[in-house]
């Protein structure tokens, strides 16, 4: 294949995934390795046609010593012989935070730069030299790895990395090199067989060539895409599906789904449910494995009891299974500091805490609207039964009352559980304590031994308006 085939095929790649358009300004990451020269050589051949603008990033790693010098000056020379802006920085050994992934931290900070670089020549695209076999070799990571998606490396990816060199082969940029004459730098950490991406492309890949099938590359990369198709065509049904769960008014750091719509998801259906929460409540999915998202899905799947867990995932979310909901926070919503405030009659007591405000007023008992005892943010007292001092604060471990009706003593935890309230709600839920005794479980219930009766001369009415959104309905 001629040079000219091949800057061909590379225009018919950028063509078909709309890489590029007319008078884009596009950031060349350029290593000084082979893939990387060859890219900048072919889009300067194909400049001219859509009068693009390239600059060339190169990042010095810090990691290959004079190698790594040599690199950076043979990149710096090859922006000059091309006539384009170069941009280059280096990193230093303690700028890698130990115990984090050395390769990993690298790819960061690369592709740091190259925003940078981005930001600063207000390029729209971004070009990186991977290959036909560094795709292949992402989707045998990918399946070894058991990941979640097998997707490779995508030709365009946020719509800003491009990868012209997407559909070709490494031999065929070997083959383009000579032909043209280009030089290029060996990285000598491509040949160590401590990476795992080295490991299965010196061996697993001629293994699979020589024993299975020569050609697998092709078949692999087509069954990568018809599972894109499947996945983004999931993807869709799942955005749909969590459309429909989410539940509630959210709070900053909180997100909230319907439990029984969740449990009769589909499980794929589900993954992707709880993968994209996450994401919107993290910002990303990375470091979200397959265990932690089938853990959430197993318990989902046991409907039995409808028992209350809690998940931590990574970077601080944690998941909390209730009775009717799925809540993902980075806070523990089962756990919360405790408060005390007083109430008089005649003021409004704000509770930031809860959202709300408590409103206490004496009215006459003739003023008592029979429609106002099923308005549960609202709660008639006997005025001289609840002569003690009021206190608004949250539940405690221990608390006691009577429930409206029910006829004798319950602890608060039982009415709770009975009522179905989730536990995230319950440390939400505001009580009056009047005298030193439960006289209202905001929201729920009043105190059988505050109500009011044939005796009660005087009512005392204490309402609970809303002040700025809580993390439930005050009436549960």
């Amino acid at each position: 294949m001629s040079a000219q085939e091949l800057c061909e095929r590379v225009k018919g790649t950028m063509l078909q995934h709309g890489m590029v358009g007319l008078g884009d300004t596009v950031v060349v990451g350029v290593s000084g390795g082979v893939d990387s020269v060859c890219l900048l050589d072919i889009l300067s051949r194909l400049q001219a046609g859509y009068a693009l603008t390239l600059v060339v990033a190169h990042i010095h790693h810090g990691l290959r010593g004079e190698e790594a010098d040599r690199d950076l000056r043979f990149v710096e020379g090859l922006a000059t012989r091309y006539d384009v802006p170069f941009e280059g920085t280096r990193i230093g050994p303690s700028d890698y935070p130990k115990g984090e992934n050395t390769q990993a931290q690298a790819r960061r900070f690369r592709y740091r730069f190259y925003e940078e670089v981005a930001g600063r020549w207000g390029a729209n695209k971004i070009a990186t030299g991977h290959h036909l076999d560094d795709h292949a070799e992402t989707l045998l990571m990918q399946i070894l790895r058991g990941t979640g998606g097998l997707q490779g490396i995508l030709p365009v990816r946020e719509g800003r990395y491009i990868r012209p060199l997407i559909q070709i082969r490494r031999e065929e940029i070997l083959a383009y090199a000579r032909r043209t004459g280009l030089a290029f730098c060996e990285d000598s950490s491509n040949q160590k067989r401590s990476y795992l991406r080295n490991r299965i492309r010196q061996e697993l890949i001629p293994w699979i060539r020589g024993e299975v099938n020569p050609s697998f590359s092709g078949p692999l990369v087509q069954l990568a895409s018809i599972l894109k198709e499947d996945a983004e065509c999931l993807d869709a049904i799942a955005e749909e599906a969590l459309s429909e769960a989410a539940d509630r008014a959210p709070v900053e750091g909180e997100l909230i789904l319907r439990r029984d719509l969740m449990e009769r998801m589909p499980r794929a259906i589900q993954r992707r449910v709880l993968r994209e929460t996450y994401r919107r409540l993290d910002g990303s999915t990375q470091g979200l494995n397959f265990v932690h998202v089938e853990g959430v899905c197993d318990a989902l799947r046991n409907r039995g009891g409808r028992v209350h867990k809690v998940f931590s995932l990574p970077r601080g979310v944690r998941v909390f299974l209730e009775y009717d909901a799925l809540c993902f926070s980075r806070g523990d919503l089962w756990e919360v500091e405790p408060y005390e405030y007083t109430l008089c009659v005649g003021e409004e007591r704000l509770i930031p805490e809860a959202g709300i405000a408590l409103r206490a007023r004496r009215v006459p008992l003739d003023s008592f609207p029979p429609e106002e005892t099923r308005d549960r943010n609202r709660a008639w007292l006997d005025a001289d039964l609840s002569a003690g001092e009021m206190v608004v604060r949250n539940a405690r471990p221990g608390d006691r009352f009577c429930p409206l009706g029910l006829g004798g003593e319950k602890k608060l935890k039982d009415f709770f559980m009975d009522e179905k309230i989730p536990r995230s709600l319950r440390c939400r839920i505001v009580i009056l304590e009047i005298g030193g005794r439960v006289g209202w479980v905001v929201g729920y219930r009043i105190d059988d031994r505050f109500k009011v009766s044939e005796g009660t001369r005087t009512a005392l009415r204490v309402e609970a308006i809303t002040r700025e959104p809580p993390g439930g309905a005050l009436g549960g």
